[in-house]
C-alpha cells in the first residue's frame, strides 16, 4: 500500500483539496464539481493501490453546505467512469462559518479485491506530472481511472501506485526500488495523481501500451557503477 491504511479488514485511504473551486479567493477556479471528481479520483487510486474497491465516503466539507450537491455529483462521476454505482455518503458541513476559501475533504472505505503480484511484469509511467490549471488544461496527459481500473479487473494491469506531490522520482522508489527512472519529469508535483505507476504482465504489455490513452514511458534500469 502507498498511503491508504487497513483497519479491521476494511483499507482507508483519504484526499483532500484546497484553495481550489469556485469562491472569489481561490487560487485555481473551477466548478465544484471539478474539484470534487479529482478528490475523488485520487483517493480511488490508493484504494486501488492498496487492492480494494470503496464501499463507503465520508465527506468533511468546509466550504458551505449549498455546495455539498455539488462535490456529490464530482464523487459520482469518477465511479461512473469505471462503470461503478457510488458508495453511500455521509459526512458533515461547516455551517457556522463562511470560509473565504473552499476546501473538501474525502475519506474511504475499500474492501480486498486485488492481489498485488509483481513478478514477470514490465513497469510503466502513465500519464505526466501536472498541477493546478495545468491539470484542467491538458486532460489527454492524465492516466485515465476507467483504463487502469479496466487494466486491473482483467489481470492485465498486476498493481497500480499513484504520484503526488513528492514528484514521480520519489514514487518509483517507492514502487519498485533505487535502480529504476524514467524519461519524464521526475520531481515536479504530479497534483491528483495524474501520472500512476503501474506494473503490467509481459504477455501484455503491447495490448497494455495500446489500451492507454495518456502518454506512456517505460521504466529505465539505471547502469550498476560497481
Amino acid at each position: 500500500m502507498r498511503n491508504a491504511i487497513e483497519v479491521n479488514g476494511l483499507v482507508v485511504s483519504i484526499d483532500n483539496s484546497g484553495c481550489i473551486g469556485t469562491k472569489e479567493h481561490d487560487i485555481v477556479q473551477v466548478p465544484n464539481e471539478i474539484t470534487a471528481y479529482f478528490t475523488a479520483r485520487t483517493a480511488i487510486l490508493e484504494q486501488l493501490c492498496a487492492g480494494a474497491v470503496p464501499v463507503q465516503l465520508l465527506m468533511a466539507n468546509f466550504s458551505g453546505d449549498d455546495v455539498w450537491t455539488e462535490y456529490e455529483q464530482g464523487f459520482k462521476k469518477a465511479f461512473s467512469e469505471m462503470g461503478l454505482e457510488m458508495p453511500p455518503l455521509m459526512g458533515s458541513s461547516e455551517t457556522n462559518f463562511q470560509s473565504l476559501q473552499s476546501a473538501v475533504s474525502l475519506t474511504m472505505l475499500g474492501k480486498k479485491q486485488f492481489e498485488r503480484n509483481m513478478i514477470n511484469c514490465g513497469f510503466y509511467v502513465v500519464g505526466e506530472p501536472l498541477v493546478g490549471n495545468d491539470v484542467i488544461e491538458n486532460p489527454h496527459k492524465i492516466a485515465q481511472l476507467d483504463e487502469l481500473y479496466e487494466g486491473l479487473v482483467n489481470g492485465m494491469i498486476q498493481a497500480i501506485w499513484p504520484t503526488g506531490s513528492k514528484g514521480i522520482g520519489v514514487e518509483i522508489t517507492r514502487f519498485i526500488g533505487e535502480n529504476y527512472t524514467a524519461d519524464v519529469d521526475l520531481t515536479g508535483s504530479a497534483g491528483p495523481s495524474c501520472a500512476v505507476l503501474v506494473a503490467v504482465k509481459r504477455a501484455h504489455e503491447e495490448m497494455f501500451k495500446t489500451n492507454m490513452t495518456a502518454p506512456v514511458r517505460k521504466f529505465i534500469k539505471l547502469k550498476n557503477d560497481c
